[in-house]
């Protein structure tokens, strides 16, 4: 009888790099797109005037799809590590800005610009405002010559993104920014905790706004004054658990680049299409967040350009990469303010045509 010559040592080194290029090859993954606000509110944009987006449509009709309750963007991706909106949403910010773990407790200071009317106060952020990492550090500047007394200090992680070390008793209730943004402040001003009066910290910082040389330069430019303070997002990272199936993440919001950090997942830059996107992790999630900053900003224009971008740079590919079996899953979370869909759509589906649905408009699923 025959027996084989056992394998070399380098032979078993050959064969078993074989076998890894072959499963490299042949690797597929679970992908699944964040992608909110693609159904804005209809006061922003009129449902008739909405993009077509042939590819988003394509992949619902051979979607199964669940619906559940609206949601913003930032509470979308804590859902996805398990947290809600009452995560400690500065510090994770902070981590995400610095790279720097920790169990300090901090609060964001975002600039924010107030419009007051007779009986009402409204509140627009730093999307509408893009502010200058410039202005920011000049106004700060003023605003810590102010706090110094109190012992705290302002810090400057992003032209937006405004943070405060505080001790953790002093920790306010606060309403999320993204919850505030175009409404009245009035049922959302911070509650006061430990020794910080938080409501009346943030009237004087806002009479320091008033005529800051930063204001006067804006307002002599036509661009809205910096002339607030919102303070939100409070909390330690201290006994704060993030959960999540995902492998690796992609995205730029500071939101989701924290809670990757944090998680101890993979964290990649966001590439500019789906070509670009590295598939060597069993489950990747990829945050893709320009609509919501357009919405906010109230950029019709733009925001309509975003969407088409999207539908064109990564649906569209994605639609191909399923119909060739480079994805094995794709989840589609598409969180809106009215409802949030969740579509999942499987390669062999392909094959199963008669389970198709004619494409419709997205705004139809709602």
């Amino acid at each position: 009888m025959y027996l084989p010559k056992p394998l070399s040592a380098h032979s078993k080194t050959k064969l078993n790099a074989q076998r890894t290029a072959v499963k490299r090859a042949i690797r597929i993954m679970h992908l699944t797109l964040t992608a909110p606000d693609l159904l804005p509110p209809a006061q922003f944009i009129a449902p008739q005037d909405l993009p077509t987006l042939p590819a988003l449509e394509a992949l619902l009709a051979r979607a199964r799809i669940t619906r559940t309750a609206g949601r913003a963007l930032e509470v979308a991706v804590l859902n996805n590590f398990g947290l809600t909106q009452s995560a400690p949403i500065a510090a994770l910010t902070a981590l995400a800005d610095t790279a720097k773990h920790g169990v300090d407790t901090w609060v964001r200071a975002d600039p924010v610009h107030l419009a007051v009317s007779r009986d009402n106060v409204q509140l627009m952020d730093s999307h509408v405002l893009e502010p200058t990492l410039e202005e920011a550090h000049a106004i700060v500047a003023t605003l810590n010559a102010h706090l110094k007394q109190d012992g705290l200090t302002l810090i400057v992680n992003d032209a937006a993104r405004w943070v405060m070390q505080i001790d953790a008793a002093d920790a306010p209730a606060t309403t999320p920014l993204w919850a505030v943004t175009g409404g009245s402040l009035f049922d959302h001003l911070p509650h006061a905790a430990g020794k910080i009066n938080w409501r009346a910290l943030q009237n004087e910082l806002q009479m320091l706004l008033h005529d800051h040389p930063v204001n006067l330069a804006r307002e002599a430019n036509g661009a809205r004054a910096i002339n607030g303070i919102w303070f939100w997002g409070a909390g330690s990272l201290n006994g704060v658990v993030a959960k999540t199936q995902y492998r690796q993440l992609a995205g730029r919001l500071a939101l989701a680049r924290g809670l990757a950090m944090h998680a101890g997942i993979l964290l990649v830059p966001l590439p500019t299409t789906f070509a670009d996107l590295t598939s060597d992790f069993d489950h990747t999630l990829v945050v893709l967040h320009t609509p919501t900053r357009e919405l906010r900003a109230n950029r019709r224009g733009e925001y309509v350009e975003a969407c088409l971008r999207l539908d064109r740079d990564w649906f569209n590919p994605a639609l191909a990469a399923l119909a060739t079996g480079k994805i094995a899953k794709l989840t589609l979370q598409l969180a809106n303010e009215a409802c949030t869909l969740e579509a999942t759509i499987m390669p062999a589906a392909r094959w199963q045509f008669w389970k198709f649905r004619k494409p419709k408009a997205l705004a139809l699923y709602a």
